[in-house]
């Protein structure tokens, strides 16, 4: 494993692979910098279909055609996605699709974020209650009130 500092943030590295960002004394969720926004609408609008084309994750997402072509590049280097380019003609189609890994890294994020959600329920349904409860990952999250300054 290697380890590089960045703004920060220390990046865990294994095969290439991030395992986990820690920020200070939290840890982040597995791929938390990969999937987030717009990546993970990204991610959530290739998984609802078999193979989605550039085109149409251009309007759906209402993204650039710069700003999609840079983060579908950032997930195709990562190993989530893999792309089948053809030929119709003189135009060229780009498919999209999650590869079996991606889907398991996405499907491991997002059960990260339903145990988040699903430890956080009971603090915000009663208008959240101060003191310490426990999040993902066994850390413990402290409620602390702060003073403007006079």
């Amino acid at each position: 494993m290697q380890a590089e500092a960045k703004g920060g943030l220390a990046d865990v590295r294994r095969e290439g692979r991030r395992d986990s960002v820690t920020k200070g004394s939290e840890k982040l969720p597995p791929d938390a910098r990969l999937f987030a926004h717009p990546r993970l609408e990204i991610c959530g609008a290739i998984a609802r279909r078999a193979g989605v084309s550039f085109r149409l994750l251009c309007d759906e997402l209402e993204l650039s055609d710069g700003n999609l072509s840079a983060h579908l590049r950032a997930l195709e280097n990562e190993l989530v996605i893999a792309v089948e380019r053809t030929f119709d003609g003189r135009r060229r189609l780009s498919q999209y699709r999650l590869t079996d890994g991606g889907r398991e890294r996405l499907r491991a994020y997002v059960d990260w974020v339903q145990s988040f959600v699903r430890a956080l329920e009971p603090h915000v349904a009663d208008g959240g209650s101060a003191g310490a409860g426990v999040i993902p990952g066994g850390r413990v999250a402290v409620a602390r009130s702060v003073e403007p300054d006079r």
